[in-house]
């Protein structure tokens, strides 16, 4: 009966206006436990290509650097907003309630066609693009989704560059 009612009210047609946005949910999570942006360091630290889980259970971000780039994904669930939990064994990342997969560069694995990739965090420079030593920032305040096709904005990762003699 509550339901008929909400549906009848304007605006309420759209039940995630009622029960909620997983995306906003996942925002809200994060902003909840007050992870704000934080330094990484210099970029040569994370020039090898692999995935880095240092920032995983502290910030509940995954660095990944390959292809001469890094990214930063965040670890949330984009459908659930639950946490989301790198699988050794599998080689995937594993959201810990719906248990949908991805892969360690954030996209979707398995599953339905329709469900979202991991978001990635703005990454910001401390210093010029061109220097192999620049101090990085990862923000997740500001979010990337694929299938809005933001990763390619340069925002959304760092280049590395060769260093100059």
């Amino acid at each position: 009966m509550l339901l008929i009612v909400l549906l009848a009210l304007p605006g309420c047609g759209d039940l995630s206006n009622v029960l909620g946005n997983p995306q906003d949910r996942a925002k809200k999570g994060l902003a909840d436990s007050k992870v704000g942006a934080f330094e990484i360091g210099p970029a040569s630290n994370w020039a090898e290509p692999k995935l880095y889980m240092d920032y995983a259970k502290s910030h509940g971000i995954a660095l990944k650097s390959e292809h001469g780039m890094l990214v930063a994904l965040l670890l949330i669930g984009p459908k659930t907003g639950a946490e989301v939990r790198y699988d050794r064994l599998a080689g995937l990342f594993r959201d810990s309630q719906s248990g949908e997969t991805f892969t360690t560069d954030g996209v979707k694995w398995g599953g339905d066609d329709d469900r979202p990739s991991l978001a990635r965090c703005r990454i910001r420079h401390l210093g010029p693009l061109d220097d192999p030593d620049v101090g990085l920032i990862v923000d997740p305040g500001k979010l990337f989704r694929q299938e809005d096709q933001q990763w390619s904005k340069a925002a959304s990762n760092h280049l590395f560059v060769e260093a100059k003699d």
